[in-house]
């Protein structure tokens, strides 16, 4: 933490918030990365994401050079001698099915360890082929990336001092609720398009973007008690999932040109025909500012700011 930086406005909040939609489902929404020296403040909100997590579901921590064997199990070598038969070792990603796993030091991530991860993340298991041993366990996980190093897509902890870490008190019977209710909660078309074009108006190419930032909405909803995403739900997904990854701001509009006719207190007709939303651009959205991404209908908004 640098001496004299003020933090984000809500950057602790945003952490906090972004503990409990992972705490709902970590892996849909694929957990978090955390941009935090080691300290306090990391630790706080490390023990406040455990204390989230149902009594049941595991919490381990992988050090960044952890070995294969260790990942994704293999043949447990004392097991089998004393067995007589060969015996597997689990590995951590199927002892962390249904949890979290903690990845320290991640921007020092080997890209081995980083396959492997990825393939968890989109598969939900682990398929394990060495040592003469072919299987398949559930490995359904969230990853919580303890980033020290200086990318900025991620939740930013840096500039949050000790005495703003206030923690709310852990409710684990609200997580369990939400849990339960997370399979009926949807989102509406409007809405998905919605983020789909936030997402282009930020830059966010990958499709995986969007499809998390509709989870953690989902996540979002049922962890207040509902059914349906809201414009607030879909805000906060934008703001946590997508804002982070944008690699570029849309232009704002340009200006009329002198002479130009003044729609806006006209009738509202212009040279896109009599039902146009004077809003509207050729594009759909993509050369306006992320706050004024909407469709024609304007429940499809989301403030993203």
């Amino acid at each position: 933490m640098s001496e004299g930086t003020a933090p984000a406005p809500g950057a602790w909040a945003d952490a906090v918030a972004a503990a409990a939609l992972v705490a709902v489902d970590p892996a849909g929404t694929g957990g978090v990365a955390v941009r935090s020296l080691p300290g306090p403040v990391r630790d706080r909100w490390l023990a406040h994401l455990s204390d989230l997590l149902p009594p049941a579901s595991p919490m381990r921590r992988l050090p960044v050079h952890a070995a294969e064997g260790r990942i994704l199990g293999g043949l447990d070598l004392a097991a089998t001698l004393q067995a007589g038969r060969p015996v597997a070792e689990r590995g951590i990603l199927a002892e962390c099915d249904g949890g979290v796993l903690i990845l320290a030091m991640a921007e020092r991530l080997p890209p081995s360890t980083a396959a492997h991860l990825a393939a968890a993340l989109d598969s939900g298991e682990r398929v394990l082929q060495r040592d003469g041993i072919a299987m398949r366990c559930p490995a359904r996980i969230g990853v919580v990336a303890l980033d020290e190093g200086l990318a900025e897509d991620e939740v930013d902890l840096t500039a949050v001092g000790v005495g703003e870490s206030v923690v709310p008190a852990p409710d684990r019977r609200r997580i369990a609720d939400a849990r339960a209710r997370l399979p009926a909660a949807r989102a509406d078309d409007e809405t998905v398009r919605a983020l789909c074009a936030a997402a282009m108006a930020l830059g966010v190419e990958s499709i995986r973007a969007p499809l998390l930032a509709l989870r953690a909405a989902r996540a979002a909803a049922a962890l207040d008690g509902r059914d349906r995403v809201s414009e607030d739900d879909a805000s906060l997904a934008a703001r946590l999932v997508l804002l982070p990854r944008a690699t570029a701001l849309p232009a704002p509009a340009e200006p009329p040109e002198a002479g130009a006719p003044d729609t806006a207190a006209g009738d509202g007709r212009s040279d896109g025909g009599p039902d146009r939303d004077p809003s509207q651009t050729e594009d759909g959205g993509g050369d306006r500012p992320f706050d004024d991404v909407r469709h024609q209908s304007q429940q499809e908004r989301i403030a993203g700011h």
